[in-house]
C-alpha cells in the first residue's frame, strides 16, 4: 500500500481549517448576501494569500470602479449640457472612466491591506470583524479626504440639483464603497488569521450606515447652491448712465504696485487717486486665469458664467468635447491624451453662459471695444469691435475669428509697426535674457504693445464701454531667467506703458466709471490683488485699505452703464456713490450658444501653449 503525496497531505491539511471557516461563516450569515459571497468566498479558497489579497483588489476595483464610473459620467453630463444631445457619448465616456476607477481602487484596497496585515500582526488578539470594518470607515474618509483636497482648486458646478440629491448622492457612494472595502478586508483577515468574526453579520449594518451619513455631511453646503435658472427680461431698461474703462493687468504683484504708488512713478493712478478714487484690494480665488478675468468681466463665480478651465478634451469615440472635467482633468491631459485616447482643444466662446459687461451695453446698439479678454475666442460680432483673447498671434497667423468684424483686423494689422513701437521694454529683456530674449518678445511684448495701440486707435468718444486685458507680466514670468533686479524693471516699464495708456484714454472722453484690476496671476495664486475704482461723481472710504470681492467689479460696470441689477451678481462696492438702478432683475439671462465652425480652434490651441498656459 502506498503513502499518498506529501503536498497532497498538506492541502488536506490545509482544507480542514478552511472548511470549518466556511460552515462558521454560513452559520453566522456572512455568506447569504451576493456581494459578500462574492468577496468573502476569496477567504476559504486554498491558495497563498497573496493571490487572496490580488484576486480580492481585482473584485473591488471591477466592482467599485463600475459604480464609481457610472457617478462619474452623471458628474460629467451635469457639468457638459452639451453631451444631453449625444446620449450615445455616455456608454464610450464610461468605458473612458472605468479603468481609471479600476486601477485607483485596486491600488487602494491594497494599501489597505498591507495596513490590515501588519496590524493583525502586530496584534493577533484583535477582532478581525472590528479591524476590517474600522478600516474601512477610515478609508472612505481618508478617500473622501483626498477627493476634496485634488478638488480644491476645481470650481465643483452643483447648482440646479436638489441638496438633498448631493447628499444622499454622497451617501450611498460611501455606504457601497464601504461595504466592498469592509468584506474584502475581512476576506483578507479571515485568510490571514484563519479565524471567523464572533458576530453575526446583521451587527455591521449600524456602523456602516453611521459612516454613509458621516460621509453625506461632506456636501451639507450643497444646501446653499442656487436653485434653479430664474427668467431673463426680453429688454434691459436703461438710466442714467454714462461710459465705462476696465483694464485688467496680469502678473503684478501687490506689494510691486504698492511700491511704485508710494514712489509717485505711476501718473495717471496717481491723479485719480488724487480726484476720489479708492485702492482696494481682493483675495484671489484659487481658479485658471481664464476663470478669474471672465468672473471679472461678468460679476459671476465660475460655476455661474461657465468658464472653469482654459482647455477642454474630447476622449476617442465621443462626438462632444468635456469643457468642464472637473478632478478628471489631469487624467485626460496626462494620460489619455498622451495614449491618443483623448483629443486636446481649447475652450471657446461658447463654453461662457453670461454676457460680459460690454455685451450688455452693445444690446442696446451703442459700440463698444474689447481687447485680449479671456473667453472672447472666436470673436464675435456685436456693435463695436472684440480682438479676440490671444487675437496677436491669431492675426499674424491668418486665423479666424481672430478679430470681429474682420475689417477692424484688416485695419489693426495695416497700422501696425512694432519696429517703431516703445522699445524700453524690450531693451530691459535683452540685456537680461540675451539670445533668448527674441521668443519672449515675440510672446508677451510685442502683443502687450499691440493691444495697447489697438485700443488707443480703436477707442472713441462714443465708445461707451470698453476692456482691455495686459498679460505681458504674467507671460514674462512663467519662465523668467534674467534675475530679480532687471524683472523688476520690467514691472515698472510695463506699469508705466499701461500708466500712459490709461492717462491718454482718460483725457479722450468723458468717463462715468473707471477700473483697474491689477492681479498677481501666476506668480502669486494666493496672493492678493488690487483694484481701483474712481467714478465722476467721486468714490470715498474711510477704510485705507478697503477689500472687495473681485465680482463686484463688473457690477460697478454695469451700474455706471445705468443697467439694471441682477440678483444673481454681487451690489456694486459701498466705496463708492452710485445711482439707482431702473429696475432689479432676476438674472441677465444666458449668453447665447453660437456652435463654432468645424475644427475652430486649432490655432488658438497651439496660441495657448505657445504663451505658457498648457
Amino acid at each position: 500500500m502506498t503513502s499518498e503525496p506529501q503536498d497532497a497531505h498538506e492541502e488536506r491539511a490545509t482544507e480542514a481549517p478552511l472548511d470549518s471557516v466556511r460552515e462558521e461563516l454560513r452559520r453566522m450569515g456572512y455568506l447569504s448576501h451576493r456581494v459578500e459571497r462574492y468577496l468573502l468566498q476569496d477567504a476559504v479558497r486554498s491558495v497563498e494569500w497573496r493571490g487572496t489579497v490580488l484576486r480580492l483588489a481585482a473584485k473591488l476595483g471591477g466592482l467599485g470602479g463600475a459604480a464609481m464610473a457610472f457617478v462619474s459620467v452623471l458628474l460629467l453630463l451635469h457639468w457638459n449640457p452639451s453631451l444631453r444631445s449625444e446620449p450615445f457619448d455616455l456608454l464610450p465616456l464610461f468605458l473612458h472612466l472605468l479603468p481609471l476607477w479600476v486601477v485607483t481602487l485596486g491600488i487602494f484596497f491594497l494599501l489597505l491591506a498591507g495596513i490590515l496585515a501588519m496590524t493583525l500582526r502586530r496584534y493577533p488578539g484583535l477582532r478581525i470583524n472590528h479591524v476590517s470594518l474600522n478600516l474601512a470607515v477610515a478609508g472612505v474618509v481618508l478617500g473622501f479626504g483626498i477627493v476634496l483636497w485634488g478638488a480644491r482648486r476645481q470650481s465643483i458646478d452643483l447648482s440646479g440639483w436638489p441638496s438633498w440629491l448631493v447628499a444622499a448622492a454622497a451617501a450611498l457612494v460611501a455606504y457601497l464603497m464601504a461595504v466592498l472595502l469592509h468584506n474584502g478586508l475581512l476576506a483578507l483577515a479571515i485568510r490571514l488569521t484563519h479565524r471567523t468574526p464572533r458576530e453575526p453579520a446583521g451587527r455591521r449594518g449600524v456602523l456602516l450606515l453611521l459612516a454613509a451619513a458621516t460621509a453625506s455631511l461632506v456636501l451639507v453646503p450643497a444646501s446653499l447652491l442656487p436653485k434653479g435658472t430664474p427668467e431673463a427680461p426680453s429688454v434691459l431698461p436703461q438710466g442714467a448712465g454714462g461710459r465705462v474703462l476696465l483694464i485688467g493687468i496680469d502678473g503684478v504683484l501687490a506689494e510691486e504696485l504698492d511700491y511704485l504708488l508710494a514712489r509717485r512713478e505711476l501718473p495717471g493712478w496717481q491723479e485719480l487717486l488724487e480726484t476720489g478714487a479708492v485702492l482696494a484690494g481682493y483675495q484671489r480665488p484659487l481658479v485658471d486665469p481664464a476663470a478669474l478675468w471672465t468672473s471679472v468681466a461678468t460679476g459671476l463665480s465660475s460655476p455661474q458664467h461657465g468658464v472653469l478651465a482654459i482647455d477642454s478634451f474630447r476622449p476617442l469615440g465621443l462626438r462632444t468635447a468635456l469643457g468642464v472635467s472637473g478632478p478628471f482633468r489631469p487624467y485626460w491631459n496626462r494620460i489619455e491624451r498622451p495614449l491618443g485616447l483623448a483629443e486636446h482643444r481649447p475652450v471657446l466662446a461658447n463654453r461662457r453662459r453670461a454676457d460680459a459687461f460690454w455685451e450688455l451695453a452693445a444690446r442696446g446698439g451703442d459700440p463698444v471695444l474689447a481687447i485680449n479678454w479671456w473667453s472672447t475666442y472666436p470673436a464675435r460680432e456685436i456693435a463695436g469691435v472684440v480682438v479676440a483673447h490671444g487675437g496677436y498671434q491669431l492675426l499674424t497667423e491668418g486665423a479666424p475669428g481672430a478679430v470681429a468684424p474682420v475689417t477692424a483686423g484688416e485695419r489693426l494689422i495695416s497700422r501696425w509697426r512694432p519696429e517703431a513701437r516703445r522699445r524700453g521694454s524690450q531693451e530691459i529683456v535683452r540685456s537680461a535674457l540675451g539670445p533668448a530674449a527674441d521668443a519672449l518678445i515675440e510672446r508677451a511684448i510685442l502683443p502687450e504693445q499691440f493691444y495697447r495701440d489697438a485700443l488707443r486707435s480703436e477707442l472713441s468718444a462714443t465708445t461707451r464701454a470698453a476692456a482691455l486685458y495686459l498679460p505681458a507680466l504674467d507671460l514674462a514670468a512663467s519662465d523668467w531667467a534674467g534675475g530679480d533686479v532687471p524683472f523688476a524693471d520690467l514691472v515698472r516699464e510695463e506699469l508705466r506703458a499701461a500708466d500712459a495708456l490709461l492717462v491718454e484714454a482718460l483725457a479722450r472722453g468723458d468717463w462715468d466709471t473707471v477700473a483697474v484690476v491689477a492681479d498677481p496671476g501666476r506668480r502669486g495664486p494666493d496672493s492678493a490683488g488690487r483694484v481701483l475704482l474712481w467714478r465722476s461723481v467721486g468714490c470715498a472710504s474711510s477704510q485705507p485699505r478697503a477689500s472687495i470681492e473681485v465680482e463686484q467689479v463688473a457690477s460697478a460696470l454695469l451700474r455706471g452703464l445705468g443697467l439694471p441689477q441682477s440678483r444673481e451678481l454681487p451690489d456694486p462696492p459701498a466705496l463708492c456713490r452710485w445711482q439707482s438702478p431702473p429696475v432689479t432683475v432676476e438674472t441677465f439671462g444666458r449668453r447665447q450658444a453660437i456652435t463654432p465652425a468645424e475644427n475652430v480652434g486649432e490655432e488658438y490651441l497651439d496660441s495657448l501653449r505657445a504663451l505658457g498656459y498648457l
